[in-house]
């Protein structure tokens, strides 16, 4: 197996903006990251704040976010945060997530924020919470549990 095939690109892009090389940046290895909008605005050890405009196709019949879309990037937040600790050809998985939903998820700019609150060498446990940008008020918050290891 290729040794580049087998690197996280999301490790490695928050792995960059940690070093301050790419604040800012989309993650454009990352699919769905892309489909959300999804931009790394701040990386350090256990946190990482993003920066997300979803498209209109994730709309649903009332003119807000799809839950899934909103939950989507609860997930990335909180397995962002995860990633700040692990080695470039790390990995991680949600193992549980519970998610909150506050208020309606308008069309617009978001930020998420996710935070380690406790890591050991195979499970990680987190939380995030999402807001329209510019706003105090949340959208919705979450917790998860991330399984982690090194390939």
């Amino acid at each position: 197996m290729d040794t580049k095939a087998a690197l996280n690109t999301d490790v490695a892009a928050i792995h960059a903006a940690m070093r301050e090389e790419a604040s800012g940046a989309s993650l454009h290895g990352n699919p769905m990251a892309v489909t959300l909008g999804a931009k790394i605005v701040e990386a350090r050890a256990d946190f990482v704040a993003l920066e997300f405009e979803p498209s209109h196709h994730l709309l649903q019949g009332a003119g807000v976010l799809q839950g899934g879309a909103v939950t989507a990037m609860l997930d990335f937040a909180m397995a962002f945060a995860t990633l700040t600790g692990m080695p470039t050809d790390g990995t991680c998985g949600t193992v549980s997530l519970n998610v909150s939903f506050l208020r309606p998820a308008e069309a617009g700019h978001y930020r998420a924020e996710g935070r380690v609150d406790r890591r050991s060498k195979t499970m990680a446990f987190t939380n995030a919470r999402l807001w329209v940008e510019g706003s105090e008020a949340l959208v919705a918050t979450a917790t998860s549990v991330l399984a982690v290891r090194a390939r």
